[in-house]
């Protein structure tokens, strides 16, 4: 049990989806569309994006390094129509307290993306995913088709997760993972977006695939926030969902502080109320702030402070990790992340939780 609970934390840890850094904020980047095909990020870069990861994340890059494989395939004559990416992770992880003591590898995901892009519309999908640490299928986990009839406002219809909370690649995360927005829940999705300058405005319904429910989960999200002095942006969301068993509620508040050019704050905290069929009404919360700071272009020192506490009337329902970490982006198409964090799980005493994830995009 316990070496399931390990590669469980492990698999969580990265997402499926392509890297994407909300931390842009500080530089003024508010909308995912800056830099991604997909209006909620993650997925296929567009090329102001790969523009971007080699003049504003990376610590060193070379000329056209920014390129699909470092710039050694030539893809000027498809570039104004279709985008190309994929993702190569893996993820060291070690546990240790009074009862356990671990470490393992874990593959965590080996796929390829293309996206057609078109003024008005874009159609995009994935293939590949690990199902488990060595198990890899070649199936599509993540499609979709967008339209953009005027500016500003997108309609998009597949299978993927409904844009709700703060899009972290770190799905351990309490308001990623335990809140069902974690790796392998993308849903069947239906969603219209309202992408201004200021306001933005998200609707969202969806139904859970056979494979990820067979109880008929279905449910709606709204999302709607403001950016402010270029750099900052706030908003509130809710969700409400049921199944043949139960029926779940998701309220909360989320921040994206870019207080310069150098220090970003993401914060969320989400009440979660649940009910199953015939008992009383359940709640609890889930809280992550995420504090980080460039100590030299490209690399991020990060303080992580996650809670999550499915009852609120019960102790033993409550997990959190808290602690330091750095990011590193060194060149072009790498991402390396190291953590370090005193980590209690429900039952368990608390001990110390690491990992270094690997993660190259082509």
């Amino acid at each position: 049990m316990k070496k399931q609970l390990l590669i469980i934390l492990g698999l969580q840890i990265v997402s499926t989806l392509a890297f994407s850094f909300p931390e842009m904020i500080r530089h003024g980047y508010s909308n995912c569309t800056a830099c991604h095909v997909s209006t909620a990020g993650g997925g296929v870069l567009n090329a102001y994006g790969r523009s971007l990861s080699k003049e504003l994340i990376s610590t060193w890059s070379g000329d056209q390094e920014e390129g699909i494989l470092h710039g050694a395939v030539d893809t000027s004559k498809v570039d104004d129509w279709l985008a190309l990416g994929g993702d190569i992770r893996g993820v060291q992880v070690h546990q240790e307290n009074e009862q356990v003591r671990r470490g393992r590898w874990v593959n965590m995901q080996a796929s390829f993306e293309a996206a057609i892009v078109q003024p008005r519309w874009s159609v995009a999908a994935s293939v590949g995913q690990y199902i488990k640490p060595n198990e890899w299928k070649e199936y599509a986990p993540r499609y979709f088709a967008q339209l953009m009839p005027v500016d500003g406002l997108y309609l998009k219809a597949g299978r993927f997760l409904p844009n709700f909370g703060i899009n972290l690649p770190d799905h351990i995360l309490s308001t990623r993972g335990a809140l069902q927005f974690g790796y392998g829940q993308e849903k069947d999705t239906a969603e219209v977006s309202w992408l201004g300058a200021d306001w933005n405005i998200i609707a969202s319904v969806y139904k859970a695939p056979r494979q990820l429910s067979n109880l008929n989960l279905s449910g709606a999200s709204g999302v709607v926030t403001y950016t402010f002095l270029d750099n900052h942006k706030v908003g509130l969301q809710h969700l409400s969902e049921k199944d043949d068993l139960q029926k779940r509620q998701v309220s909360g508040v989320l921040g994206y502080l870019g207080w310069n050019k150098k220090m970003t704050t993401l914060i969320e905290l989400d009440e979660q109320k649940t009910q199953v069929t015939g008992a009383t009404e359940r709640k609890g919360y889930a809280l992550m702030q995420r504090t980080s700071y460039e100590l030299y272009k490209g690399l991020q020192a990060v303080f992580l402070n996650d809670y999550f506490q499915a009852d609120h009337e019960n102790g033993s329902t409550k997990d959190y990790k808290y602690g330091p970490g750095v990011q590193w982006f060194p060149r072009p198409h790498f991402d390396l992340q190291l953590f370090w964090t005193r980590e209690q799980l429900r039952s368990m005493k608390e001990g110390d939780y690491a990992w270094f994830a690997l993660h190259y995009y082509l």
